[in-house]
């Protein structure tokens, strides 16, 4: 009915609204209107005594209106064409008629203060950006008759609570909810077979939702950044869940992954502060879960670890891969106990685990990503465990038994910022298979005190830290070495510190034991002899005492002797 005019059409203007006939029939649309206040259309109007059937607005109409307040729409229009009251400001309220079968793009969009629609007509499509912006916009009653909602209908209706979705409803258009952030209470048509992206990005008061049965597809962002979103039951028959999907659902405590889903994008559990647990129905192809972890089904890639979990977690056996950004943002875990059958560690993997204060990496470990443990802020010391290293000496073995000790299965570099912005970093044990340090792998660790360094050869080093003192930072380097990392470009800035070799360490353990005992034995000695002492003295004290009590009555009987006289 959004027809376009023909050359022969008549036009007139009655009542400041301009009409213009469609064809050569008796039939006509509203073209411009600048009447203000409260306004009822006419569905019929005459013109040189001929009666003309109002059918349709066109489009832009109203646009940009900014005093009609109100405007009832009478029975047998039949259209209201895009932009037809776009940024009415002051438009509160609209009635429309039961006649209505199309509302074209952006027909009320920017509406500021419209509060309410009475009713949608037959209309089967909400068309692109309808109501968007509509901010105060409290309720709408969708009609029966509705089969699609386009893309962005009430993005940015901040006032939204409710919405019923009527049951012909197949598909949902990219951020058609998307900014309510009062919308609270949803119910969705079990017919919906598709829901655009971003759905229901920003609404912050949704609280909970069930998805229907018919979507297989859960749509990029769909429910990012639903800060109170704590239940969800997603549909059995669902196979796929694109990035961000709820991104910053910062209250969901837990997620049901169904059976049949087999793919998972990125950043999907992200900034999901609260997330304790994942969990994977049984059957599932290519994903299980153990203890809230989320692994592939063979169990050896730990895929994501939820951000809300809390105090202790154990990496299972099986886990022979940390992926990507797997732990990354878990802020509240104090200990992560790895997997003595882990090999690879992905980038950003423990990244923002800012709870977190010593870390043991497996000495299975061969290779450890890029920003690894990138701004763990309370994260103080990190320990390599390495093969060569023996149970008597926990840093090194003698230098005969570390020569020749490289089979290409342990870690060979420390990439780029793998420690970075870790600023409580005191203290680090680098394996002896280690042949390069890359950019700034310690960059702003400005505790960095000590360096316990394994590699006989010295490691090949750029830039270690560019806002730390290398004269703070202390290298402890294996017996018959420090000459070598001394001459060593990137080492020789550092406080270079040679340690003892295994026999000379055990005969200083030694010796530090013997004067160990000899000291507590004085200690005690020491104790022993001044009881003694003390006791010599209280004596001492008592026989004074008792002196001066008989120097006194002595004198005392010597004065009475003499006033007797």
């Amino acid at each position: 009915m959004c027809c376009t005019i023909c050359a022969s059409a008549v036009s007139f203007t009655e009542n400041k609204i301009s009409y213009e006939s469609i064809g050569r029939d008796t039939i006509v649309q509203i073209v411009k209107a600048s009447c203000s206040g409260d306004v009822v259309i006419p569905n019929i109007v005459y013109y040189k005594e001929q009666a003309y059937l109002v059918k349709s607005i066109k489009a832009g109409a109203f646009s940009g209106n900014r005093s009609l307040n109100s405007i009832i729409i009478p029975d047998g229009i039949e259209a209201i064409c895009d932009k037809a009251f776009h940024d009415c400001k002051r438009l509160n309220t609209v009635a429309l008629p039961q006649s209505l079968t199309e509302i074209g793009r952006n027909a009320f969009a920017d509406c500021v203060n419209l509060t309410s629609i009475s009713q949608l007509g037959k209309i089967k499509v909400l068309n692109n950006s309808t109501f968007m912006n509509c901010a105060k916009l409290t309720g709408i009653e969708l009609p029966e008759t509705l089969e699609r909602i386009g893309d962005k209908v009430f993005y940015n209706c901040a006032a939204l609570k409710h919405v019923t979705i009527p049951e012909k409803v197949t598909r949902l258009g990219t951020l058609v909810f998307a900014n309510c952030t009062l919308l609270n209470d949803v119910s969705l048509s079990k017919n919906i077979v598709i829901m655009a992206s971003q759905c229901f990005g920003n609404c912050i008061s949704l609280e909970s939702i069930t998805l229907p049965d018919g979507i297989i597809t859960l749509t990029e962002s769909a429910f990012q950044d639903c800060t109170s979103l704590r239940t969800i039951t997603l549909p059995k028959e669902l196979t796929k869940i694109e990035r961000c999907a709820f991104l910053r659902c910062s209250a969901l405590s837990s997620i049901d992954i169904p059976a049949k889903v087999t793919g998972l994008g990125e950043k999907i559990f992200d900034e999901c502060s609260s997330l304790e647990s994942i969990n994977v129905a049984d059957g599932n192809s290519i994903y299980t879960s153990e203890m809230g972890l989320l692994l592939t089904v063979d169990g050896k890639k730990l895929v994501r670890c939820p951000e809300g979990k809390t105090g202790e977690c154990t990496i299972p056996n099986s886990v022979r891969e940390i992926a990507p950004k797997a732990f990354e943002g878990c802020s509240k875990l104090q200990m992560i106990l790895m997997s003595d059958r882990l090999n690879t560690i992905g980038e950003r993997a423990f990244a923002g685990c800012n709870s977190l204060k010593t870390i043991s990496l497996p000495a299975s470990l061969e290779f450890l990503g890029e920003r690894a443990f990138f701004q763990c802020s309370k994260l103080e010391r990190v320990e390599f465990a390495d093969p060569a290293s023996s149970q008597s000496n926990p840093y090194f073995k003698t230098y005969g038994q570390q020569v020749g000790y490289d089979n290409g299965k342990y870690i060979g570099s420390i990439q780029s910022y793998t420690f970075a912005e870790c600023r409580n970093l005191k203290s680090i044990i680098i394996p002896s298979s280690v042949k390069t340090i890359v950019d700034d792998a310690f960059y702003r660790c400005e505790s960095l005190e000590e360096i316990y360094c394994r590699a006989l050869i010295p490691p090949t080093i750029y830039q270690l830290s560019s806002n730390h003192s290398s004269r703070h930072t202390t290298v402890l380097v294996m017996p018959h070495t420090a000459s070598a990392y001394k001459a060593a470009n990137g080492w020789k800035r550092f406080n270079i510190e040679e340690l003892v070799s295994e026999e000379e360490f055990l005969a200083k353990k030694k010796q530090e034991i013997q004067e160990k005992r000899e000291a507590e034995a004085a200690a005690a000695a020491y104790k022993k002899l001044t009881r003694e002492e003390k006791k010599l003295l209280r004596n001492q004290q008592r026989n004074e005492k008792m002196a001066r009590k008989a120097r006194e009555k002595a004198e005392k009987e010597r004065l009475r002797n003499r006033e007797k006289k």
